[in-house]
């Protein structure tokens, strides 16, 4: 037998708690990412490491993007 103080919630109520954490947890890491996003392009630590590479490197650096497999057709010829 259930006593006077052993009420459980409500279904709907438990939904609404569930669906504003839902909001909560989406909205909190949206918001993270736009803040990142936000930032400076510029970071020192990233232009160390580019140019420790270029001087460990013998040839130097290029932005050209034709290697890797990304532009390989998926058809043999």
């Amino acid at each position: 037998m259930k006593q006077e103080g052993d009420k459980e919630p409500k279904v709907w109520v438990t939904v609404v708690k569930l669906l504003v954490g839902a909001a909560l947890l989406i909205g909190g890491v949206g918001l993270a990412l736009w803040m990142a996003a936000q930032g400076p392009v510029y970071s020192p630590a990233l232009e160390q490491a580019q140019e420790a590479a270029q001087s460990k490197s013998s040839k130097p650096l290029s932005s050209d993007s034709s290697w890797g497999i990304a532009k390989d057709s998926p058809l043999r010829k």
